[in-house]
């Protein structure tokens, strides 16, 4: 993942290559994307989560995510505007089931929304499916999500939801739309700092950790300005070194075109 000319770019492709069919062991080979997965039950599928649904399934990871706007689910079941109670179950039958308790259901995207999927829509399972928008642009909704294309695991795209549940009010979910890798640097960021790039979809946190808070999002190949270096406990595959970009925010080296591999970059100072 770093630049060619380098052993250490070589070192690099391969811990993630080697890292890659570590994890897909016994599971179909599919394009996965992890750089933006804060989820907390990752690699621990199947086990009944705090809201009553299946770890590592799009229903686990959408309650979850609601959680942390204050929308909380008991045994599946969510009390709604109305009064009422519904169970949700399956991906599928959340619009039924929100519209019955009193949430608007649409076919209009909005950040922080549930898109949904019933069985057999754009090829999703028999038991429908749900994603959490991340970003809007015009009708395409950039969403994230687990058990879509990548199996048990995470996963973004942009798409275009038959319908969407609105739980949290409109502007209420913090979550930018990923900035595009074709946007000039001096758009995003100043100046200040070294140049590199993004090598997946990624978040930007308010700290060296996964557990800080998302306060944006960068595209696969966006260009960054990296300040300094610091290692942290929250280690993404295997790497603990986060860089401070020039805007404050801070992201996992791993998914950089920084030079070393697991350890910090020569050239770039440590925070």
């Amino acid at each position: 993942m770093k630049t060619p000319s380098t052993w250490f770019s070589v070192q690099k492709t391969l811990v993630a290559v080697l890292s890659t069919a570590v994890l897909l062991v016994g599971i179909p080979v599919m394009t996965a994307s992890a750089s933006g997965d804060d989820y907390p039950f990752r690699g621990r599928p199947n086990i009944v989560d705090p809201w009553g649904f299946y770890t590592g399934y799009c229903t686990s990871f959408a309650a979850w995510r609601l959680s942390q706007h204050g929308v909380v689910f008991h045994g599946a079941a969510l009390r709604g505007p109305n009064g009422r109670t519904a169970r949700f179950g399956n991906g599928g039958n959340w619009d039924a089931a929100a519209a019955a308790v009193g949430f608007v259901v649409d076919t209009h995207p909005s950040v922080g929304a549930i898109a949904v999927w019933h069985g057999g829509e754009d090829h999703a399972w028999w038991g429908g499916h749900v994603a959490y928008v991340i970003g809007v642009n015009g009708a395409n909704a950039t969403v994230e999500e687990y058990n879509w294309s990548n199996y048990l695991r995470y996963g973004t795209r942009v798409t275009q939801a038959p319908r969407y549940i609105h739980f949290v009010p409109a502007g209420s979910a913090p979550a930018p739309q990923p900035q595009p890798p074709s946007q000039p640097v001096a758009a995003f960021f100043p100046t200040a700092g070294h140049p590199y790039r993004t090598t997946d979809f990624l978040r930007m946190r308010s700290g060296p950790s996964t557990r800080a808070q998302t306060i944006g999002f960068l595209g696969n190949g966006a260009r960054i300005m990296i300040v300094c270096q610091t290692r942290s406990s929250s280690v993404i595959n295997r790497d603990p070194i986060w860089d401070r970009l020039s805007n404050g925010a801070y992201v996992s080296d791993y998914y950089t075109t920084t030079p070393a591999v697991r350890t910090f970059s020569p050239g770039l100072p440590r925070c």
